[in-house]
């Protein structure tokens, strides 16, 4: 983790910069991972000028000409920043372009423009000197700020501290640590602001849980209050504890600290849990975020062999793939191939990761779902993750 130390501070205007060409949609990409330096660097090979913006941190990129950028999430130094009056309000990003093609970037920010909070953002700019400027944005849409710049290192989104509180784009978050051999289990529940990185925090969560935890996809999206309390609750019968009763909503703690909100601690083996986040003291019956969620169902006895339930190992293997590959993945199961039967367009029709992997189970059984996967990895040309998948799964047998 790198530390930064601000040696300069200054404020830039923005808005008294050239006029934007005027706006149109921006071009999606899948960003590639440079990991050269052992950091995970997101990568984008630039084929020519436009705009373009990232599928899975959502920034947007207006390019002068080709050009390959590279890009990660940094720790904020929050003291520092406190120093100046400043909070942040998103990911501290490290840019790279040697071609300097970059003209304008766009940070998506997680504010509610009708709200106000848009009035108190800034975006800080860290140089290779660690001077640090705030400039203010040429312009604030409903879900970016924009900044025309001429040059690359690390920039931010920041807030005011003595700005108003207001509500903003929030995300709820669920990790789901499987049951151990008496059925004990703990839901993980993560409220976070709806401009974090979700591949970093899926990433960190991995790293610190190992395959204990799986990630589960549900919609996300909500409106939270920072600093405002909220409760957790669910329909359960079955024994069950849920800690903390009530936990104050941080948003400027998320971008580099990912540990559970909430936490569900389950006694018994449960398939399906209705869960409800609620404003503490609030108006009665006003839901902030109401889903029904699948657990997953391990088996209470590990094999001897050390091999770990299919499903799960077919699940971390798909979290993997980016949203292009899983589509083509799907593409595959759905083509068919040669010694498997097809899957139904059907049965895979915005299908997540989890209901594709229980289509494969349900269709060709553990073992066939682990060649099929082997296979189509493979003919996708991702043979590091096919012979991951391949030493993990060599005991399984068709059950």
């Amino acid at each position: 983790m790198e530390e930064l130390s601000i040696t300069e501070c200054r404020i830039v205007d923005q808005s008294l910069c050239t006029t934007d060409p005027p706006m149109r949609s921006p071009e999606n990409f899948e960003p590639g991972v440079d990991d050269h330096e052992g950091k995970g660097a997101y990568q984008f090979q630039c084929p020519s000028a436009g705009l373009f913006q990232c599928s899975i941190t959502d920034l947007v990129f207006r390019m002068e000409g080709e050009g390959e950028v590279l890009y990660r999430t940094v720790p904020w130094d929050r003291r520092l920043l406190a120093q100046r009056g400043k909070r942040p309000a998103g990911p501290l990003f490290k840019f790279t372009c040697l071609k300097l093609s970059v003209c304008q970037l766009r940070l998506p920010h997680c504010e509610i423009h009708s709200e106000g909070g848009c009035d108190f953002l800034s975006v800080a700019h860290v140089t290779d000197d660690d001077s640090m400027e705030f400039l203010l944005p040429h312009e604030t849409t409903e879900t970016h700020v924009i900044l025309n710049i001429t040059g690359f290192c690390k920039y931010g989104i920041t807030k005011e501290q003595e700005a108003p509180v207001s509500p903003i784009r929030a995300l709820v978050l669920l990790f789901y640590q499987l049951p151990d051999d008496k059925n004990n289990s703990t839901l993980n529940v993560l409220l976070l602001p709806r401009n974090v990185d979700i591949e970093e925090v899926c990433k960190t969560r991995r790293t610190r849980n190992g395959d204990r935890e799986i990630y589960i996809e549900k919609n996300p999206n909500c409106r939270l209050t920072p600093d405002q309390e909220y409760t957790l609750s669910t329909d359960l019968t079955d024994e069950h504890h849920i800690d903390p009763k009530e936990a104050e909503f941080v948003d400027y703690d998320s971008y580099t600290n990912y540990m559970p909100t909430f936490q569900l601690y389950l006694q018994t083996v449960i398939k399906k849990v209705n869960l409800l986040l609620e404003e503490h003291g609030g108006p009665e019956n006003e839901r902030i975020w109401d889903r029904l969620v699948s657990l997953p169902v391990s088996p209470t006895e590990v094999p001897s062999s050390g091999t770990t339930k299919v499903n799960f190992l077919l699940l971390d293997t798909l979290e993997e793939l980016g949203r292009s590959d899983m589509k083509k993945f799907q593409w595959y199961l759905i083509k068919g191939v040669e010694g498997f039967s097809s899957i139904s367009k059907g049965q895979l029709e915005d299908a997540d990761r989890l209901v594709t992997v229980d289509r494969m189970v349900e269709s060709y059984c553990d073992e066939g779902a682990v060649k099929i996967t082997l296979e189509i990895l493979r003919k996708m040309g991702l043979n590091n993750l096919a012979d991951e998948l391949k030493e993990l799964t060599k005991n399984v047998k068709c059950k």
